[in-house]
């Protein structure tokens, strides 16, 4: 059974009034004090990058808004001191070779392919529903009320970004990273 707690707050409901966001523990480091957290839903829905091209997670614009305008949005100063700015590696795609480009150094960042296989081990596990906000955003793709959402990883070209489908399943081809379709489950490393 999945532990959640809530941090930070963000407009879940189509609306400007922000509510608190639910986060499910995927990590602890208890000798540390630290734990790794996504969000239960997902939150918005934003293309992986504005233009169609080849891009890396370093350059990607989802990277820049996720640590950027919704770092600021979703959490005060107090809880952003309380964000861990943690190595992410990206490694190239498994299958098609996509070269995954350089680790960088996110406090807020998407699951990795290996990560998303690591911490949910059954596809039933990385089923994740759409807040009312991310639906309204352009997100339409649908599976019993489950939606798709990014992962960080290139999928078969750097034109194109892995995805979790809305079944569960880890697509490592991907799709175009300028798709509005995909939601965005934020992740991140935080001081207990």
């Amino acid at each position: 059974m999945a532990i959640i707690t809530k941090f930070g707050s963000y407009p879940q409901n189509n609306g400007n009034t922000k509510e608190p966001i639910e986060w499910l523990f995927l990590d602890i480091k208890a000798n540390e004090g630290e734990a790794l957290l996504i969000s239960r839903y997902g939150l918005d829905c934003k293309p992986y990058n504005r233009k169609q091209k080849d891009v890396t997670w370093e350059n990607c614009d989802l990277r820049k808004w996720l640590n950027n305008d919704f770092l600021k949005a979703a959490f005060t100063e107090e809880e952003q001191e309380r964000i861990l700015l943690s190595e992410a590696q990206n490694n190239d795609n498994p299958d098609y070779s996509a070269i995954g480009g350089n680790t960088t150094r996110d406090r807020i960042f998407c699951l990795s392919i290996e990560e998303a296989e690591q911490y949910f081990s059954e596809e039933e596990e990385r089923l994740c529903q759409a807040t009312t906000l991310a639906k309204s955003h352009g997100h339409g793709m649908y599976h019993e009320h489950y939606c798709s959402w990014w992962l960080r990883s290139h999928g078969i070209g750097q034109d194109h970004a892995a995805e979790v489908w809305n079944g569960g399943m880890v697509c490592k081809y991907g799709y175009y990273v300028h798709g509005i379709f995909n939601a965005v489950r934020p992740a991140m490393w935080i001081k207990l």
